[in-house]
C-alpha cells in the first residue's frame, strides 16, 4: 500500500478519533465479520486515509478517489472500468464520498466475506442497468472491456460474441435468454471460479494476505 498511509498517528489524535466514533463502530460491527478490536484497526486505516484530505467533508467520510487508491494499491484491484461498477455495488449511490460504514463493510467483504455475500456483490457489479438479470448486451459490454485490455486482435468483437454465447449456454439455467440472480448463484455455487467470469471485481488471495500482513499482522494472535 502507498507509503503515504504508513506514518504513525499522533497518539492523542487516535484517542480522540476512537472516542468520537466508538459508539458508531458498535453498530457498524454488526454488519461485518470483524470483532470490535479488529474493526478499530480498520477504522484507524480509515483515519489515516482521511488525513490525506486537506479539507475532509466530515469526520466519517473519505473521498471515493482515496478509497479507490486503497483498493488499487492495497488490494490489487486495478481494472479502472470495473472499479466504477465496484463503487456502485458497494454504496449504490453517486456521492463522491465513502462513509465509515461502507468502508468497513467493503473491507469485511474483501477479507472475510462468505460465498453468498461475494455472489450478491459480484452480480450487482455486473448488473449494469440494475434490472436484476444480465442480458446478452450487458455481458458483451463487460467481456469486451475485459478482453480489449488483454488482446490487440482485431477480431476481439467476434471472440467476445462467442464467449457470451458460451456463457449464456452455461449459466442460463432456466433458458429464458438472460442470466438472473438465481442462475448466477447456482452456477457459482457449483463452479466457484465463475464468480468473476464477467470481470475482476474481487481481490486475489495473495493481495488479501499482503494487506493483512501489512496492516493487521497480529490478527492471527487475537
Amino acid at each position: 500500500m502507498s507509503t503515504s498511509l504508513d506514518s504513525a498517528l499522533d497518539p492523542m489524535e487516535e484517542i480522540r478519533f476512537r472516542k468520537k466514533h466508538g459508539s458508531m463502530w458498535m453498530e457498524i460491527q454488526k454488519d461485518t465479520h470483524f470483532t470490535f478490536d479488529e474493526l478499530e484497526k480498520i477504522m484507524v486505516i480509515f483515519f489515516k486515509i482521511q488525513k490525506r484530505d486537506e479539507k475532509p467533508a466530515a469526520s466519517d467520510l473519505i473521498s471515493r478517489s482515496h478509497f479507490r487508491d486503497v483498493l488499487h494499491t492495497g488490494l490489487g484491484m486495478t481494472d479502472s472500468y470495473m472499479m466504477e461498477r465496484v463503487m456502485v455495488a458497494l454504496d449504490r449511490g453517486t456521492s463522491p464520498y465513502v462513509t465509515m460504514a461502507t468502508f468497513a463493510k467493503a473491507i469485511s467483504l474483501y477479507l472475510r466475506g462468505d460465498i453468498e455475500e461475494r455472489i450478491a456483490y459480484a452480480f450487482t457489479c455486473y448488473d449494469l442497468l440494475g434490472e436484476g438479470h444480465l442480458r446478452r448486451e450487458t455481458m458483451y459490454q463487460l467481456m469486451k472491456k475485459s478482453l480489449a485490455k488483454a488482446s490487440r486482435d482485431d477480431d476481439v468483437e467476434e471472440a467476445v460474441k462467442e464467449l457470451v454465447d458460451i456463457m449464456l449456454k452455461r449459466m442460463d439455467l432456466d433458458h429464458d435468454g438472460v442470466i438472473n440472480f438465481t442462475d448466477f448463484r447456482q452456477c457459482v455455487l457449483t463452479t466457484p471460479s465463475l464468480i468473476e467470469s464477467l470481470g475482476y471485481c474481487l481481490p486475489e488471495r495473495p493481495a488479501v494476505y499482503a494487506f493483512l500482513g501489512t496492516w493487521c499482522p497480529d490478527w492471527g494472535k487475537m
